[in-house]
């Protein structure tokens, strides 16, 4: 995800990406090989370093609050790769320091909010009346290790929640989650939400074998919008016909990805935060940490509402 990132800043007139920091030294020093910048094995010296203007953090889940928090605390504009935190508590932080900071500063990589085919359902659903109803299936193929469900929704279906908050522009009230197993610890989940302005939710995640794909739909109360499919040919060929899908996010995002980053550079050269924020991050995060207690108790679990951080509001 890093080296995404590098790539597309670089390509941005007026952009110097200045040093890439990776606990490993040989990845940081082949990281920043791809744009001449500077290495460090340091990324909380890199987090702090006064010189720089942003920040963009694509480490592990587990440090991204802290160092969010560390570039935030100097001023500095951080884009952070979902999730914000790996928990409610150090989400909730994150959104405390930045209040102390007295300004946004933090966007979210929640890039489906600049995905191509997204953004026509959004704007397709303005004429068909209030939204009664969204569904997303997130297929993911993973052949190289078997997730909890933990790492399931903090690296997955954190990104459908936020698309369903997005487009349907209410909170979640409350949440459901199945799990199956089978050969893997995580084969499907189905968590169904409850929306606070009388609205559902259907998220499914299946661990596909075929490919990277994602559906979306929107229904209204007059009509109903479905996600485009990515373009792409349909090659005949030997008695067959066939259209590639891709088997990471990588293909099926890149113009999201993108969008993202330009978006995000003119949001700093503006001085301010255009795409999704902290508070969008910890709603998230509290949506995911109810779905994870349904999937134990087995029970509807409430959400609590992502504006309610530290005594805050």
């Amino acid at each position: 995800m890093g080296r995404e990132h590098i790539t597309n800043l670089a390509a941005i007139d007026g952009v110097e990406v200045a040093v890439v920091a990776d606990v490993v030294a040989t990845a940081a020093l082949d990281a920043a090989g791809l744009c001449n910048a500077a290495a460090s094995t340091d990324a909380f010296a890199v987090a702090r370093d006064p010189s720089l203007d942003a920040i963009v953090i694509a480490s592990p889940d587990d440090t991204h609050a802290n160092l969010t928090i560390a570039a935030v605390e100097r001023g500095a504009f951080v884009l952070c790769e979902k999730p914000l935190a790996s928990n409610v508590a150090d989400a909730e932080r994150v959104v405390a320091a930045e209040v102390a900071a007295g300004r946004p500063l933090v966007q979210l990589g929640f890039m489906r909010q600049y995905d191509p085919a997204h953004l026509q359902v959004a704007t397709a659903i303005g004429e068909l009346g209030a939204i009664r109803h969204v569904r997303s299936a997130h297929r993911n193929t993973n052949h190289q290790w078997e997730r909890p469900l933990e790492l399931v929704f903090s690296q997955s279906l954190i990104h459908d929640v936020h698309t369903a908050r997005w487009l349907m522009g209410t909170e979640f009230s409350s949440v459901t989650t199945q799990v199956v197993s089978g050969p893997r610890p995580v084969e499907h989940v189905v968590v169904l939400g409850a929306m606070a302005d009388g609205s559902t939710v259907t998220i499914e995640f299946v661990e596909a074998t075929y490919g990277y794909d994602i559906d979306v739909e929107v229904t209204c109360e007059h009509g109903m919008v479905t996600a485009p499919q990515p373009a792409q040919p349909v090659v005949r060929f030997e008695g067959a016909g066939h259209q590639h899908i891709g088997d990471d996010w990588f293909g099926r995002f890149t113009e999201a990805y993108r969008a993202e980053a330009a978006d995000w550079i003119a949001g700093v050269r503006a001085g301010e935060v255009r795409g999704p924020t902290s508070i969008d991050g910890l709603a998230a995060q509290r949506v995911v940490d109810a779905a994870i207690r349904s999937a134990v108790s087995g029970q509807r679990e409430a959400v609590s509402p992502p504006f309610v951080t530290s005594g805050r509001t």
